[in-house]
């Protein structure tokens, strides 16, 4: 490290050429790699967690101890590893069998009152057709066929079988779209939506139609009128031809009486018929004439509004039969809803019941806490020990997988552009120095641990999981390692250490030794690590350059002298410092926390 070079200088402030520390170029491979430190995890891993919500958090009953090998015997048998207090679960499953039930018996209510709504409204709808379908029966058996037929198309109603289907389902349409719900939220319902029915304006159409024309212009058929008419004129022909004969037989009886063949009473009992005939022809042409004028249009026309009245009695009944079932669908839905809700909350409250208890799943070592605990979370939660007390959601114990383990370490930002997927590296374990493991970079976060910068807001590193190949039985989960990420490896180049290079006006350059003192000497760099960088021109194998610019090198003055022999050399061997200094106070983060003033004291 470019800091420990730099303890070989004198320190004093002057030196000379001959007291300044040197290093010689050399050539041959050079690994370009990236230095990190980490701890073995297990890649796969079953973590169990809290999953009471309580908010006085549960308690620990009991707890295998940690380390405890789980083995297959114990997955087999369903061996318990935890069991935490239940007592005050089921107290509330206790509390919330009442509400629960009678939830439920809301809900079947709800649900059994659809179906006797349902059944009420298609009897009353049938009722509502019966009567419709007899109300056009009886005007069309009063009027005729065929008068009825052109007197309803003229209307514009109804006249048949087929044109009441068709105009019930046309205003079977209109009323549900005037239901739509989205509608009724924002305005109420607008009645011309559903009034566009031809009956449906101001006054009856019954009353607009003149019935006398029909008499006149001989337009019944042979309905129920025409033959009261056609009665009432045979009666009143009978009347009138029995007349003309009584008058005939009174003509007689006078001309009796005269030559006093019959008595005077007998002449007055023949008078006496012939005014009853008279009265009996004016009965029947009076009733012929109040029938035709009166009798039929008052008829016809109740008939009428009956029709138009039985019409819009079926529209009204599908109306009102849509709103009831509207109101009994909006209280199924909400019965339903806090069925559910009760339900799903049962069930929640039956899962946390049966999470008290954690049997074996998984053979492996038991750790207590989560796979991914650290300094930063831990202190959150009370320790794992039997007694203590769990919050929603903390970690308790983790079987890690031993088959696949990996190290996650945390790569600085000035390394990270280095690192890909898939590359190499060599993991060394600190409790086993002696063995060097292969492994390749199997993730990198695309965002820097906010946790690294917790008291170091400067610091930012990429945590990256490093998977290690094979299987090895002295591996642990939580031992610290080494890893050395191998970016590239060059072969037979020419490098020096890293503090040797300088940079001014964008040029890199050298102070390479000669015997009457230095010279310095433009290079063209190339890759670099932590300590030796790649020189691919400028200078030989065997060449000694200085680690240090000399005191008596006086550079040319440039308009901003602030950044005189700064640049690409000189800020690498600032990040490499940087970041030694970032490690050293993240560890001291990780350790204790100390106020900020005892720090720098």
């Amino acid at each position: 490290m470019a800091v420990a070079i730099f303890l070989g200088w004198n320190g004093k402030g002057e030196s000379t050429e001959a007291d300044m520390p040197v290093a010689d170029a050399q050539k041959g491979d050079l690994v370009i790699d990236v230095l990190e430190g980490g701890n073995i995890q297990a890649l796969n891993f079953l973590e169990f967690r809290n999953e009471v919500k309580l908010s006085g958090g549960v308690k620990i009953l009991e707890i295998i101890d940690e380390g405890y090998y789980v083995s297959e015997e114990d997955v087999a048998k369903g061996k318990v590893l935890v069991r935490l207090d239940q007592s005050e679960l089921e107290e509330a499953i206790v509390d919330h069998d009442v509400q629960f039930q009678q939830t439920e018996a809301a809900y079947a209510e709800a649900k059994q009152g659809i179906e006797i709504q349902e059944s009420e409204a298609l009897s009353d709808i049938k009722l509502e057709r019966q009567k419709l379908r007899f109300a056009l029966l009886d005007f069309e058996k009063f009027v005729g066929a065929s008068a009825s037929r052109s007197t309803l198309k003229k209307l514009g109603l109804p006249f048949d079988n087929d044109s009441l289907a068709a105009y019930e389902k046309e205003a079977t349409t209109l009323i549900v779209n005037a239901f739509d719900t989205r509608k009724l939220a924002d305005d109420a319902i607008d009645e011309t939506d559903v009034t566009s029915f031809a009956l449906e304006t101001e006054g009856s159409l019954a009353a607009n139609v003149n019935f006398e024309s029909f008499l006149k212009d001989e337009l019944l058929g042979d309905g129920e009128a025409e033959q009261t008419i056609r009665r009432m004129r045979d009666e009143a022909l009978v009347a009138s031809s029995e007349l003309a004969v009584v008058e005939e037989s009174v003509e007689g009886a006078k001309r009796l009486h005269e030559r006093d063949f019959i008595t005077r009473q007998t002449l007055e009992n023949e008078l006496v018929g012939l005014d009853k005939a008279r009265l009996a022809l004016q009965r029947s042409e009076t009733e012929l004439e109040l029938f035709r004028d009166y009798e039929f249009p008052k008829e016809a026309e109740k008939m009428l509004s009956v029709y138009e009245e039985a019409l819009l009695s079926l529209i009204r009944s599908k109306r009102e039969k849509m709103a009831k079932m509207s109101q009994v669908y909006a209280k199924y839905r909400s019965a339903k809803r806090r069925y559910e809700l009760e339900l799903k909350k049962r069930e929640n409250l039956e899962e946390q019941l049966a999470s008290c208890i954690i049997r074996a799943e998984l053979p492996g070592l038991v750790a207590y806490g989560g796979a991914k605990t650290n300094y930063y979370t831990s202190r959150f939660y009370e320790g794992i020990s039997s007694g203590a007390t769990l919050k929603n959601g903390q970690p308790i114990i983790t079987i890690p997988d031993m088959s696949k383990l990996g190290v996650e370490v945390n790569i600085h930002e000035s390394h990270i552009k280095k690192i890909e997927l898939g590359q190499k590296v060599y993991i060394t374990a600190e409790s086993v120095p002696d063995k060097t493991l292969i492994g390749r970079i199997a993730k990198v976060a695309v965002l820097p641990d906010s946790n690294a910068s917790r008291y170091n807001p400067s610091l930012k590193v990429y945590p990256a999981t490093v998977e290690i190949e094979g299987t090895h039985e002295f591996l642990k989960p939580g031992m610290s390692a080494k890893v050395e990420i191998i970016v590239d490896e060059l072969e037979d180049v020419t490098y020096v250490p890293v503090q040797a290079v300088f940079v001014e006006n964008s040029e890199h350059f050298v102070f390479r030794k000669t015997m009457n003192g230095y010279e310095r000497q433009p290079v063209q760099i190339g890759a670099y690590n932590n300590d030796f960088i790649e020189l691919k021109e400028g200078i030989e194998e065997g060449d000694k350059v200085f680690l240090k610019m000399p005191d008596s090198y006086e550079p040319p003055k440039v308009q901003n002298p602030s950044r005189i022999a700064r640049g690409d050399a000189e800020r690498k061997i600032e990040e490499a410092e940087k970041e030694k200094a970032d490690k050293t106070a993240s560890t001291v983060g990780e350790t204790e926390v100390t106020d900020p003033s005892d720090e720098k004291a």
